[in-house]
């Protein structure tokens, strides 16, 4: 029998005493839809639930397109290096309740500019990591996040986001809470799901709007095109840690 779902937190329940991976991620923005809960958990595997909230209309599914600089990326005791350890990435990702109750993240297509960071992460997390020809530019509080072609594994999937820092520093709703509020992932390993443990400072976002965006990620992952307007932020940097996987 499955648990029940752990409650949402603000700030990590259980902090990690020791990581092995860590990573800063800066010039980050989140694209968030309302799907139906069917739909997405048609694309998770056994043993994954998707997980919903009520938003006033009715409890819905979210997925969100996560465009972010990813900086000082590696592990723990070693220092990061100059040119793998900082790329431009994008998730398409949606939120799910494993068999031990932890509300995890639950990664459709990870793009990634690094060959090596795709390989590591596909072959010893089982992360959906695609090799991308990527970049972002920031113009003062404009942000362009572009993924151009998808290099290794192959798939027709592109991106093109301009968002602009619209307000100042918002109080989180809770439907911000249960979009970020994650403390970990889950992924599929072999033959076995495992939960991904992770702990940083608590979210400080910016509301945000889109003055352009031309995507076929989200498509691509196995999802209908988005029927409805998005919910919209941006984030300030926060530093992130990683336990060790363990088998759910």
């Amino acid at each position: 029998m499955a648990a029940d779902p752990q409650p949402l937190s603000a700030t990590c329940p259980t902090p990690l005493q020791r990581a092995w991976l860590r990573n800063r991620w800066d010039d980050l923005a989140f694209v968030h839809w309302a799907y139906d809960p069917d739909e997405v958990q048609a694309l998770l595997p056994a043993g994954l639930r998707v997980d919903t909230f009520d938003d006033g209309h009715g409890p819905r599914a979210w997925v969100s397109l996560v465009p972010f600089r990813m900086r000082r990326a590696g592990p723990s005791l070693l220092p990061p290096l100059p040119w793998i350890s900082t790329f431009a990435e994008t998730n398409v990702r949606t939120y799910v309740v494993d068999s031990a109750g932890n509300r995890a993240v639950w990664f459709l297509s990870l793009d990634a500019a690094r060959l090596p960071v795709v390989a590591f992460a596909r072959w010893t997390i089982g992360f959906p990591y695609v090799w991308s020809q990527m970049s972002i530019e920031r113009v003062d509080d404009r942000w362009t996040y572009t993924t151009t072609r998808r290099r290794w594994p192959r798939s027709p999937a592109a991106t093109t986001l301009l968002v602009v820092d619209a307000d100042g520093v918002i109080d989180p709703t809770p439907l911000d809470e249960f979009l970020t509020a994650r403390w970990g992932t889950v992924a599929r390993w072999g033959r076995h799901l495992r939960h991904h443990p992770v702990d940083h400072p608590a979210w400080t976002l910016r509301s945000a709007t889109i003055v352009e965006l031309d995507d076929t990620a989200v498509e691509a992952a196995g999802l209908g095109a988005p029927r409805n307007d998005p919910l919209v932020r941006v984030a300030e940097p926060i530093d992130a840690r990683f336990g060790r996987p363990a088998r759910v």
